[in-house]
């Protein structure tokens, strides 16, 4: 597991060299979903400290084993229903990355109104699909700019980070 660590942080720098950029200013996440604790230990021991889970139980889960300065980063599909779980199970959440919805970026504003800090808003990427494929969430091209102002206007807890697209 380090030594995969090690050889992506190796083509991730030359990446990033070769596009005349500093390393520091890009962050790799790893995606632990459906791992063990122990593999997530590991690339912890080696350093890693940014991680992705995509299933809400699961993330809940290894919070609770796993050190309290690991940054999370939730990368599946969320319910609106479980956002107020999630802020609130996960103190160490660093980003959402797939909030497609005005009713989800809402109930995650007030989440992070109760639990989070006015100077810790809750990092979210918009989940824009791209591929038009019935299995892809997100919202739609045309529909972006209005999620976009509806999160600026109404939700001063969360900040956008940027789009999570996923092709086709």
């Amino acid at each position: 597991v380090q030594a995969n660590l090690l050889g992506v942080k190796n083509k991730l720098e030359a990446a990033v060299g070769g596009c005349g950029r500093d390393v520091s200013s890009v962050n790799l996440i790893a995606v632990s979903k459906t791992k063990p604790a122990s593999d997530i230990m590991a690339l912890y021991n080696a350093g890693q400290r940014d991680f992705g889970e995509n299933y809400f139980q699961e993330l809940l889960g290894k919070v609770e084993e796993l050190p309290d300065d690991i940054r999370w980063h939730f990368i599946g599909h969320l319910q609106s229903a479980k956002a107020g779980p999630l802020v609130k199970g996960v103190p160490n959440l660093a980003s959402i990355e797939t909030v497609d919805t005005p009713k989800l970026a809402s109930k995650l504003n007030t989440a992070a109104g109760s639990y989070r800090t006015e100077d810790n808003p809750l990092h979210i990427c918009l989940q824009v699909d791209t591929s038009g494929e019935d299995s892809k969430s997100g919202v739609t091209l045309s529909e972006v700019c209005a999620l976009a102002t509806h999160v600026k206007d109404t939700c001063p807890n969360l900040r956008v980070l940027g789009l999570m697209t996923i092709g086709a």
